[in-house]
């Protein structure tokens, strides 16, 4: 049919976008390709473009050593962001904020509007996703795209408690999630079978509780950082007054019935 037709000329991405509109044509990604915000910036945004030239450089093995130009005006991809706020750019990302964003991609270039961090994120994310190979090279085909999330919490679980994962794996699993444009990092991290969050007020917990296994305070906090440099929120989860044997083996006289634990 003419829908499947068009469905199969479309450009695979995930999620799927409000809008997108096809147009005749290609932009060309190679050694000159150059990424930029225009106007004002911070340091999430910073971070994210130099993100942005890593991963493109590694999909196409091209190494884009020219990709942050001085002249923002004259980048390849522009990057607009209209709520970039001044400051250190520490902002955590709150549920409910606009993240909505437009990306326009033509032959001669590519620009990428915001209202905010949040948005200019999930816009390079769709535009990694639209990196392909062509008959001379990588490219990015010709498109209007408009986009917003149709929910404001987007999560994912990891269930560290029960099933240890280094920091190594959480930062993967962020990754996969800016990926996809989830923004909610739910970090279970006590349970009967282990208590993983550094205390040093009941040090035991960890001790005691956690087969050694366990994040530090300087882990959690880096944690933190990685995600919200992401769009991500983190949300610990601390399980009471059921499912604590992992805070008992440690502190047994807080329990309502003897041990051991």
């Amino acid at each position: 049919t003419a829908a499947h037709a068009a469905a199969a000329q479309s450009p695979s991405l995930m999620p799927l976008p409000v809008k997108v509109e096809t147009a005749p044509g290609r932009l060309a990604v190679d050694g000159s390709f150059s990424v930029a915000a225009t106007g004002s910036t911070d340091l999430r945004l910073e971070s994210a473009l130099n993100r942005f030239v890593a991963r493109v450089s590694r999909q196409t093995g091209i190494p884009m050593l020219t990709a942050r130009p001085p002249d923002a005006g004259r980048a390849t991809l522009r990057v607009e962001c209209a709520g970039v706020p001044s400051g250190p750019g520490t902002e955590d990302p709150s549920l409910g904020e606009d993240e909505s964003y437009q990306l326009d991609v033509a032959p001669d270039g590519a620009r990428l509007k915001a209202a905010t961090v949040a948005g200019a994120l999930h816009g390079l994310e769709t535009f990694a996703q639209l990196v392909v190979p062509g008959a001379e090279g990588f490219q990015v085909p010709a498109i209007h795209i408009e986009d917003r999330p149709r929910f404001p919490w987007r999560g994912l679980m990891l269930d560290a408690s029960r099933h240890w994962m280094p920091v190594e794996v959480v930062e993967r699993n962020l990754d996969a999630m800016a990926a996809v444009k989830l923004n909610v990092f739910h970090w279970h991290l006590s349970d009967d079978q282990g208590f993983r969050a550094e205390s040093r007020r009941f040090p035991r917990l960890q001790q005691l509780g956690s087969d050694g296994n366990f994040y530090t305070q300087a882990d959690l906090r880096h944690v933190v950082a990685y995600a919200r440099d992401r769009g991500i929120r983190v949300v610990p989860e601390f399980d009471m007054p059921g499912h604590t044997n992992s805070w008992l083996v440690g502190y047994p006289e807080l329990a309502s019935v003897p041990g051991p634990y």
